[in-house]
């Protein structure tokens, strides 16, 4: 570079706008990364993967589009870390298996696990929207979503339906079944918040309303809604 092409003083190098140097604002990149995660999640949740561009996180989050490719990439590789942010979130708080239910029988573990399950989907629905969109066609983000989180959560409902049919303490229907219904009743009726407010009035962010719904799905899982002779006044 010759003496009158060097950028003087007064003149600094351009970079491109939008797209901060490496290391420069580590405090400022972590809030534009947690950011982005948290607007994506919603964005996916309410419409999709196909439907939702890269530029649409970016405008609602108030970033540039080359953001998103400064920290993620890729619009898939966005995906997936914003599921890996919301999962961390939820293990935290609602973990479905641990030391507190070792000494549960078969069947007390299934109930707690059920409860704590459909506190974790009135918390949040988002996964369950998610899995909503992705679940309705199979597909590569269907199969990582399966294989990295969702078969986990399955796999505690069904060993303890095992175990439970083993001791006859359940009836010896079908796992996969009662699994699949367990878990539809106990997360998607959340993700349909709206829905049941149009319909009932019901507002499903009422920790009392939660509570009810949560006594009412185990009470219809596991001891049905036929009433037994003298249990009516």
């Amino acid at each position: 570079m010759t003496a009158d092409t060097q950028p003087s003083p007064e003149s600094p190098r351009r970079r491109r706008i939008g797209r901060p140097r490496r290391g420069t604002n580590g405090a400022g990149d972590m809030q534009s990364r947690e950011r982005l995660l948290s607007v994506a999640l919603r964005i996916f949740a309410e419409n999709g993967y196909d439907a939702v561009s890269t530029n649409d996180i970016a405008r609602a989050a108030d970033l540039s589009q080359s953001m998103v490719h400064y920290h993620f990439g890729s619009k898939e590789r966005l995906w997936k870390e914003a599921i890996r942010h919301l999962m961390r979130s939820l293990g935290a708080r609602f973990p479905l298996a641990g030391l507190d239910l070792a000494d549960l029988d078969p069947l007390s573990r299934l109930k707690v696990i059920t409860r704590r399950f459909i506190l974790m989907s009135a918390h949040d629905p988002t996964l369950s929207q998610l899995i909503v969109h992705e679940g309705t066609a199979r597909s590569s983000r269907l199969h990582w979503l399966v294989e990295t989180y969702v078969r986990r959560g399955f796999r505690e409902f069904d060993a303890a339906l095992e175990e439970a049919i083993a001791r006859g303490q359940v009836k010896p229907l079908p796992v996969a079944d009662m699994a699949n219904a367990i878990v539809s009743a106990s997360a998607f009726t959340f993700s349909l918040k709206p829905l049941v407010a149009e319909v009932y009035g019901i507002d499903l962010d009422d920790p009392a309303l939660i509570d009810r719904m949560g006594d009412t799905v185990i009470e219809m899982i596991f001891s049905g809604i036929v009433a037994q002779p003298g249990t009516n006044n």
